[in-house]
């Protein structure tokens, strides 16, 4: 358009002057020009560079829009005083140094005696230097502002390396030598601006349970800039920004849905990586590293992030660095320059253009329509490359051969001119200047110019509670649970220790009631320890990316426990202090309510620190039980102040619960009257039994009440008595003590923020291997290099062209799939039909969210919830029980146990999955088959481990070791979702030729790809390709060069596919596929009407009549291969081995039982006989009692994570629910054995228990025998759970009734008769305590020292056992002594000792030693029961159905019952 037709446009029709203009026309006039314009650009860019050949036609409307925007973007930006950050990258003799993987060895139960060995050998006195390799050697090379940086390499080359140096994270490396700049800027000052560049990992990490915006929100919330365009506020600028990278990577209909992950439904796959990317732009970097940020997106959504990032780099001076694997030619194009990594050599780097040529020129061959990508990676690889005739002994071999190449190469020398240009341009420009300017004015108006985030701590501290109150009221069943939960425990609390009588009784029960208080409120906190282990991920990825300092998400979790904590504390308070019968004072009221709200955050805030302090849940938790056995010690309640040793006494002054124990006694007690009219000695039985008294002790001048410090004649006496002579706490100290605990409180928070700045418990988000002992491979050492390529060429060579396989015809018809969603269903699947047959692959396509993995997951029988429709035959029969068995699963999540090495996790599926006629040494060599196809073979003894601790293998040997599983098991029908995604193109290759090999050998299969090469494409056969809703696009053969699918594609409007186009490519852009795909075709609609829908379906029709007889006769079929006690023995030992290779488990709870059996016996140490120190024994067997309650909270996660991995196993039909459960159930018994063992041998005769050899066994036995109970009862619970936050709510409801009602809180008499008629009788507890304690005090025969003894002085005339006949009557415990030293004045003193033997104490509660042996077999039939409870809810949540969950609370409720009913029937029979 010249400026004629300009000028014309403000013309009348005939050219002449107008002076009624009209506005509409006008309007239009002007966006007819836009386009024009905006056409001629493209036209005019794409003509400029013939290197970007992806503009011409590759840049579409919408790229050309976003361009645009941009542009604006950073005109504005810059007219409003803003400052380009033309930061580029330089980095010269680049050497990082790792740890060498034979000083990494898997740690186990045997480690520390290892270790104590060693210390005796002299050989090792001596230091030796460690093992290190280089992961990079001496690499060079640059990437300037506004421009891209691919970095090619297989899987090892360092490619992951490189991009986390660039991004200035060295922390988990041995050294990093060499020169990093940033426009100038060393590496060490690079670190006031580590937001300025940022690696994004491969692997997703974000909260599961937060929805598409409001992670988004959140991160706007967190890098919205200071220096907005004018009348721009924070809020318009978030939502025009998040509207932006909505529609920019089409996930707008995805904006309210949760993000998921592996165990939570949400998102899928492909748009879970567009978020993470949408996120990482979010952060504004000036240099942003992309390590693998396609997987999992189709080809058309990868291309059109890749001109996204372009455009960005062009329009606001962004560098870019990323790493692809399987990148396209389209892709590949979008860069600038290209770096190629080989065993962490650099063999070539510079323009993407000529990267092809030189290889080339070296001697290497690309066969037809393969990828320039794929031909540069596969250069290094000897079973990929093609060698040009003459060159087979001149090319290079090794990564050595190939730097020493590129090294001699012109490229090299013009590559090192450039850099050098580019630093004496950067010199001269000096681009740091604007830089720094521009990133101090970024930061907002209250935050420190010199911080290195862009808002202030209490933006972020906002933006985080915003955030922490979405993720908890998200979880609406959690909220109801937590309160339902603390109501239901408020009236079990309140109803057993109703209304207390203000007498000495009531006396000493409310200091239980007050204690049970902070219990409650203590054990309702330990769930958030093990809250802290989750999202450890998430928040070392926003630390890299700047977002907030991880000191503000521990502010803004405090600032959200108030609100939640308080309500809690509020519901529990309300009901408890009035059913209780506390003071009825509203000051009191009040007082109790803060208090035990500054008790209930402190502890959250202790738990919490040791979950920062630990790198492992079980190290914390172990921790966390010491200190609660430690704390409920030394409160001050079962040991009184004066009665504390020295040695622990200290304790109590650094005590939560001691303090807050102090301040709700004396809340309680201060003005508070109480008398002992009934109790005081001596007293009429008739008086205490509630019969007329005979008047014998009517005159209390001689009666005296039996407490400490007790003034005789009176048997009235104020609280604050009690306080100071009862318990030794001063009564005037209430707002001391209250103020303490907050200061506790504070000091805690500030411990964890610090602990949450200093520690980093996810090696940086970087994973290292760990191997068995001595199995660890060389590493990038040129001789291993070799033997390794060897070994796989010949896996490659042998392949078994002449397999076996069991396949048959497998198809699927009207399938539909419908899931239930808010308001109603949602269809998933639309009436989709094809098959499988043996011989063929069929590659199944479509776009992110098209309903791939759905379909998959359809197929497999693997979906759980929603309804089905639709036949499936195999072989024209429907499918039989075995049909998970014989089918296969790549699963696109790679889920596996991290307690396995990665040869042990592919011989257990073999072993459980072939057929149990092969043999164990077969199943086992075909292992080693795979392991060396798959080029795994030097990963065989590395554990699996998990990305969250940074130990084990990386996500794209995962997604190898996913395949592996699946093929090991010589499966008959094969289902693969993304079995490329993640890996680079030779090991896409290797898969998918073996694939090829399987089908060819008769397995029929069917495979979701997402961004296939033309060589990886041209290995399948068929096609079913989807479209958006589910929808069948087209299903059918694919052709020779793919010409069946172009050819429909043609029919239906579509321009030809040329010969050097990928048809996978071409096939997405006629669909619209991609972000911004459109077409004007309905395809499903031209599906429908097409003839080759008829065809289909006729050939349905075909397949289900033919069946193959030769199939049919392989017996019964068989829901697992093996049989139920194989498995029972495969998984046991499995289980077995995992618990010895996690001495953080193993070892934690040895540890806690020998400090808690250390404090506990040194605290009760060398007991006596006297009547308080009978009581202790008392209090001893409470606090082991309470151990073994703690070990619940250990055993729950365990059970927790691996059911999670069962359920995986069992949909695959690894084996049943009963080998599992009976397995994790045993596998436990001999550690908790050994645990109980080492408490008792710390404290029982550390505590003068021991009496002879029957008690003592007795003693260690059923203590042993109770610990396998809690044990079982914790595992039966984390069964019916579904997650762990749910278990840690429910769990304090449950235990609540072991310690409360077993006799020792509250005498069984006191307890109320409705929970004394039941609860009482099938209390556990109660049968453990009634049993350990007649074993311990039936031969005690008690000597009260003078402290111990109520004195008071008989009426004159009357010698002590006159005065006392008729107190000392039948039944009556105790005994008087009158042999006390006379008063001065010659009055005689009487003494009352309270017990004379233990056999009264216990008499009293009716407990009786001969019941011993009773109680322990009951102990049993509790651990059957529990056994049996796990069993069941193991079977009843194995596919985690709802119906599930109704059916588990109706079998707890009926069990319970049964049980009670059993237990009260045989009470009644004794």
């Amino acid at each position: 358009m010249d400026g004629q037709e300009l000028h014309e446009i403000t013309l009348g029709n005939n050219g002449e002057s107008t002076s009624n203009v009209n506005l509409d026309s006008g309007k239009n006039a002007y966006d007819n020009f836009e386009k024009e314009i905006e056409t001629e650009s493209k036209q005019f860019g794409a003509a400029l560079d013939p290197e970007t050949s992806y503009m011409a036609g590759g840049e579409t409307e919408e790229d050309f829009k976003l361009r645009k925007y941009f542009e604006n973007s950073q005109r504005m930006a810059m007219e409003n005083g803003g400052k380009p950050k033309k930061m580029g990258v330089v980095f010269k003799n680049l050497t990082v140094v790792g740890k060498g993987a034979d000083t990494s060895v898997i740690a186990d139960m045997s480690t520390p005696f290892w270790a104590i060995v060693d210390f005796f050998k002299p050989s090792t006195w001596k230091k030796k230097a460690e093992s290190t390799f280089d992961i990079l050697h001496d690499v060079t090379g640059f990437c300037k502002d506004g421009q891209m940086l691919l970095v090619l390499g297989r899987p090892g080359a360092g490619c992951s390396t490189l991009l986390r140096i660039i991004s200035n994270q060295r922390d988990s490396y041995v050294s990093v030598n060499g020169d990093v700049t940033y426009g100038g800027i060393s590496s060490k000052e690079w670190r006031k601006y580590k937001a300025e560049a940022i690696y994004t990992p491969e692997e997703d990490s974000n909260h599961p349970t937060l929805t598409l915006s409001e992670t988004l929100d959140f991160a706007l919330k967190c890098k919205t800039p200071g220096n907005r365009l004018p009348d721009e506020s924070k809020r318009s600028f978030r939502e025009k920004v998040l509207n932006l990278l909505l529609s920019m990577f089409g996930i707008v209909h995805q904006a309210d849905t949760i993000v998921g992950n592996e165990f939570i439904r949400g998102l899928s796959g492909g748009e879970r990586k567009r978020l993470t990317i949408a996120e990482a732009m979010v952060s504004s970097a000036s240099i942003t590293c992309w390590d693998c940020s396609t997987r999992g997106l189709d080809a058309a959504s990868a291309f059109d992030y890749a001109k996204s990032i372009r455009i960005m780099s062009d329009t606001l001076h962004k560098t870019t660095i990323a790493s692809f694997y399987q990148a396209s030619d389209s892709i590949y194009n979008t860069f600038d320059k290209v770096l190629i990594l080989e065993k962490g050599r650099c063999i070539y780097f510079g323009p993407v253009g000529k990267a092809k040529d030189y290889f080339m020129s070296l001697g290497f061959d690309c066969e037809a329509r393969k990828s320039t990508p794929d031909f540069l990676t596969g250069v290094t690889n000897p079973q990929e490359r093609i060698i040009k005739k003459g060159f087979e002994d001149r090319v290079p071999e090794t990564s050595a051969d190939f730097e020493t190449a590129w090294r001699a190469s012109e490229l090299y020398r013009d590559g090192i001119k450039e850099l050098e240009e580019y630093e004496s341009q950067i010199e001269a420009e000096q681009p740091r200047v604007a830089f720094v300017e521009e990133v101090r004015n970024e930061k907002s108006r209250t935050n420190p110019k010199s911080s290195q985030y862009t808002t202030s701590f209490v933006t972020q501290v906002v933006a985080l509670i915003k955030r922490n109150f979405s993720m908890i009221w998200g979880d609406k069943f959690g909220i109801c649970s937590r309160y339902l939960s603390v109501l239901i425990q408020a009236f079990v609390y309140g109803s057993i220790f109703f209304q207390l009588n203000r007498d000495i009784d009531g006396l000493f029960t409310r200091g239980g009631a007050i204690l049970s208080s902070i219990i409650f409120n203590a054990f309702l906190s330990i769930g958030e320890m093990s809250m802290t282990f989750f999202g450890r991920r998430v928040l070392q990825k926003h630390r890299s990316y700047a977002m907030y300092r991880p000191s503000a998400l521990h502010i803004a979790q405090v600032v959200t426990d108030i609100p939640f904590t308080f309500l809690q504390v509020l519901l529990y308070s309300i009901i408890v202090y009035f059913m209780v019968g506390l003071g009825y004072d509203a000051g009191k009221f009040f007082v109790f309510i803060f208090t035990l709200l500054g008790c209930s955050l402190a502890c959250t805030a202790l738990f919490r620190l040791f979950g920062n302090l630990c790198p492992s849940m079980y190290i914390a938790q172990n921790i966390l039980n010491v200190f609660v056995i430690f704390m409920l010690t030394y409160a001050g309640y079962t040991i009184p102040k004066q009665k504390m040793h020295p040695w622990f006494g200290w304790f109590f002054w650094i005590n939560i619960f001691g303090y807050t124990f102090k301040a709700l006694m004396d809340n309680e007690m201060t003005g508070t009257d109480f008398n002992c009219d009934a109790s005081a000695i001596p007293f009429d039985p008739l008086y205490a039994a509630g019969l007329k008294p005979n008047n014998s002790y009517a005159d209390e001048q001689y009666r005296i009440c039996p407490m400490g410090g007790a003034v005789q004649g009176d048997t009235k006496f104020k609280g604050e008595f009690y306080l100071e002579h009862g318990l030794s706490f001063p009564h005037n100290q209430l707002a001391l003590n209250v103020i303490v605990v907050y200061l506790f409180w504070l000091l805690f928070v500030v411990c964890n923020m610090i602990a949450m700045e200093v520690l980093d418990h996810t090696s940086g988000g970087y994973t290292h291997k760990v191997y068995k002992k001595g199995k660890a491979p060389k590493l990038n050492d040129v001789e291993e290099e070799k033997q390794l390529n060897a070994i796989v060429a010949n896996a490659t060579n042998n392949m078994k062209d002449t397999l076996k396989m069991y396949g048959g015809i497998f198809t699927w018809q009207n399938i539909r799939y419908t899931v239930p969603v808010m308001g109603g269903q949602r269809l998933l699947l639309d009436n989709i039909e094809g098959w499988i047959k043996p011989g063929q692959m069929t590659a199944l396509m479509g776009s992110s969210g098209a309903g791939k993995t759905t379909l998959l997951d359809v197929l497999a029988k693997r979906k759980t919830i929603g309804v089905v429709e639709g036949d499936c035959t195999l072989n024209g029969k429907p499918l039989e029980i075995d049909f998970e068995r014989i089918t296969g699963y790549v699963e696109q999540m790679d889920v596996h146990n991290p307690g396995l090495t990665v040869r042990e996790a592919l011989r257990f599926s073999a072993k459980l999955r072939q057929e149990p006629e092969v043999s164990l040494d077969e199943k086992f060599k075909y292992v080693e088959h795979v392991l060396e196809m798959m080029e795994m073979k030097h990963l065989g003894d590395a554990l699996i481990g998990t990305l969250e601790t940074g130990v084990g293998i990386s996500v794209e040997e995962r997604k190898r070791l996913t395949i592996g599983v699946e093929l090991v098991a010589k499966p008959h029908i094969l289902f693969l979702d993304e079995p490329t995604s993640g890996l680079d193109a030779q090991s896409s290759y290797n898969i998918i030729k073996f694939i090829r090999k399987l089908a060819d050998a008769g397995m029929p299969l069917v495979c979701t790809i997402h961004q296939p090469s033309s060589v990886l494409f041209e290995h399948f056969d068929r096609l079913l390709l989807l479209a958006k809703g589910g929808k069948t696009v087209y299903f059918g053969d694919i052709g020779e060069k793919s010409s069946i699918l172009s050819s429909y594609f043609q029919r239906h409007g579509c321009r030809p596919c040329n010969d050097s186009e990928n048809p996978a490519e071409y096939m997405l852009e006629c669909i619209g596929a991609g972000v911004h795909g459109k077409t004007d075709v309905d395809w499903p609609a031209a599906w429908r009407d097409s003839p080759e829908r008829n065809a289909v379906n006729n050939e349905l029709s075909t397949l289900r009549t033919q069946v193959d007889q030769s199939l049919d006769n392989k017996g019964e079929p068989r829901e697992f291969a093996t049989t139920t006690w194989f498995q029972v023995k495969e998984v046991y030992k499995r289980l077995n081995l995992i618990w010895w290779r996690d001495p953080f488990y193993t070892y934690g709870s040895f540890i806690q039982s020998a400090l808690c059996g250390l404090i506990i016996g040194f605290t009760f140490w060398s007991l006596k006989d006297s009547s308080s120190d009978m009581n202790q024994r008392i209090f001893f067997v409470f606090e082991a009692l309470m151990l073994g309650i703690l070990l619940i909270f250990v055993v729950m996660p365990q059970l927790i994570m691996q059911r999670e991995y069962f359920k995986r196993d069992f949909a695959s039909k690894f084996y049943s629910w009963f080998p599992f459960a009976i397995s994790i159930v045993v596998v436990e018994l001999p550690y908790i054995l050994v645990s109980s063992t080492i408490f008792y041998f710390c404290s029982y005769w550390t505590a003068g228990l021991e009496h002879n050899n029957s008690d003592n066994f007795f003693f260690w036995l059923i203590f042993v025998f109770f610990n396998f109970f809690c044990v079982s009862f914790g595992q039966a619970v984390a069964a019916v759970c579904v997650n762990m936050f749910f278990a840690m709510t429910i769990i304090p409801l449950l235990i609540v009734f072991l310690f409360l009602f077993c006799g020792v809180m509250v005498p069984p008499e006191k307890i109320p008769y409705f929970w004394r008629s039941w609860i009482y009788k099938i209390n556990p507890a109660r049968y453990f305590m009634e049993g350990i304690i007649t074993d311990v005090l039936h031969w005690v025969n008690v000597e009260c020292t003078e402290e111990d003894l109520a004195i008071f002085t008989a009426p004159p005339g009357l010698t002590c056992e006159e005065y006392t006949k008729d107190f000392m009557v039948e039944g009556v415990p105790g005994k008087i002594r009158s042999d006390l030293a006379p008063l001065p004045t010659g009055e005689t003193r009487c003494g009352y000792c309270i017990y004379a033997n233990g056999k009264e104490y216990y008499s009293t509660l009716g407990w009786d030693e001969g019941n011993r042996w009773r109680n322990f077999g009951i102990l049993c039939c509790y651990i059957v029961f529990n056994i049996f409870l796990v069993i069941l809810f193991v079977y009843l949540t194995r596919k985690g159905t709802a119906l599930a969950n109704i059916l588990k609370l109706f079998w707890l409720c009926a069990f319970s019952w049964c049980w009670w009913f059993y237990i009260y029937i045989f009470e009644s029979i004794q």
